[in-house]
């Protein structure tokens, strides 16, 4: 049977974040697609009125789709891994029954999880004084810098800014508000990871994560790497990270399996 694998971004980014992870996945005989939402709209410069349209409901209702073609083209639900905003996106659709397993990297946590800090305010503080749920905003690059690429060499920062994309504001506002997941409803192995340098989705919050999902009917895993921030997805150790992905993915198939 086809394993294959949905990779979901996170805000303000685009499905190419998975190009370093990719690979290891692929390797481990995974078939992997790393969509874009919404790429006619989510843009780099000068984002079209019609992006202030779209929520998290609509980000949740692509990868809902996503996840259903993909059920139906290999014959099974995928696995599912989620970084950031794609991290919360994915325990929606764990919740909703449309993967087989989920890794949830350095999430954004769900109403009952969530952890503001100093960093995090900073991080964001263009959208925080913006509040503006009719308007796109794009992560200023102050904060960039120091939120999420914090482990990151700074001679890459300016060229992964560069591919920095707008959303909406109300897409930030409904992460902001909290979005409520039962947990009770999660059915198969999930895998939450934190990152003990992140300033944007602090290990503490993610912890939580890693608690809810613990209670689950099957319980959640967890793993944290003190030594990683929130751009875990390529920056130093990203593959020892993947690598211990594809070997869980490994073990909770096997363990699912009739």
């Amino acid at each position: 049977m086809t394993k294959s694998l949905l990779m979901i971004h996170g805000i303000g980014c685009g499905g190419e974040v998975w190009d370093r992870m990719r690979p290891g996945f692929e390797a481990a005989g995974w078939l992997c697609e790393a969509p874009t939402l919404f790429p006619d709209r989510r843009v780099p410069e000068n984002p079209p009125e019609s992006l202030a349209e779209l929520g998290l409901d609509d980000y949740v209702s692509a990868m809902a789709d996503k996840a259903r073609a993909m059920a139906e083209e290999t014959g099974a639900p995928p696995a599912v891994i989620g970084h950031s905003m794609g991290g919360l996106i994915a325990q929606c659709l764990a919740e909703e029954g449309l993967v087989s397993q989920a890794v949830f990297l350095t999430p954004a946590q769900p109403k009952d999880c969530a952890v503001v800090t100093l960093s995090v305010a900073y991080t964001f503080l263009n959208i925080l004084i913006g509040r503006d749920r009719t308007k796109g905003y794009k992560i200023w690059q102050s904060g960039f810098r120091y939120g999420v690429l914090n482990k990151v060499a700074r001679r890459r920062h300016a060229e992964i800014y560069a591919s920095a994309l707008y959303d909406s504001g109300k897409v930030y506002g409904d992460i902001s508000d909290g979005i409520e997941i039962d947990e009770s409803l999660i059915k198969i192995p999930t895998l939450t990871i934190a990152a003990g340098a992140d300033r944007a989705t602090p290990a503490k919050g993610v912890r939580k994560v890693g608690e809810k999902y613990a209670k689950s009917p099957v319980a959640g895993d967890f793993l944290e790497y003190k030594d990683n921030a929130h751009w875990i997805v390529d920056e130093p150790g990203t593959d020892k990270v993947v690598a211990d992905i594809v070997a869980w993915l490994e073990r909770a198939r096997l363990q699912e399996a009739p």
